[in-house]
């Protein structure tokens, strides 16, 4: 399996395994015609209920103007779905009935009217703080309340798996009271 290229990457990576999903970082799904390759940043899938679940979660800069929307717009067209919609399929051997897929940007620097302009090709936009307090900890809390492993512990605390890294510190600094809850008025909705 590829390595994540950046440190955001494995983190919503991490954080899609801890949610139960079956997860690859920077899948190749397309060709340029120079013979590059595109890949996605983070993709993942799982099987809830006889329906198969997609995940496509790409991270970056939204700095703006024309080039910043059409570069999103290409990262999750119809071609980059379909190839990565057939690479789940394959791989979990799913013959059932179109997947539910979710498209998601995780900006680590952003401008707000970008936002908005991304919105309208199917997107959701987060700027990585809003990602990590009100996504990403959820996860982790309601994971810890029930881990499927069913851990022996000693004490009241459960502890993330080792290989969870990014995890495990956004866990202890939580646990600790060192990150703030709240997000100012650059926050996204």
């Amino acid at each position: 399996m590829p390595f994540p290229k950046t440190w955001a990457e494995e983190l919503i990576a991490e954080w899609l395994q801890l949610d139960g999903f079956l997860t690859v970082t920077n899948l190749p799904v397309s060709v340029s015609r120079a013979g590059g390759r595109f890949e996605a940043d983070v993709v993942g899938a799982r099987i809830k209920g006889r329906i198969l679940e997609i995940r496509h979660i790409e991270t970056g800069l939204l700095s703006g103007g024309r080039n910043s929307t059409s570069a999103i717009a290409k990262k999750f067209g119809d071609p980059v779905v379909h190839s990565v919609t057939d690479f789940f399929r394959q791989t979990l051997s799913f013959e059932g009935p179109e997947p539910t897929y979710k498209k998601l940007y995780v900006a680590v620097y952003w401008a707000t009217p970008v936002i908005r302009d991304v919105s309208q090709f199917g997107v959701s936009v987060i700027p990585l703080p809003d990602f990590i307090v009100r996504t990403v900890l959820p996860t982790v809390r309601t994971w810890k309340l029930n881990p499927p492993h069913r851990p022996r512990v000693s004490g009241q605390r459960v502890t993330l798996p080792e290989s969870m890294w990014l995890l495990q510190m956004l866990d202890h600094l939580e646990t600790q009271g060192m990150l703030r809850k709240e997000r100012g008025e650059d926050s996204v909705g």
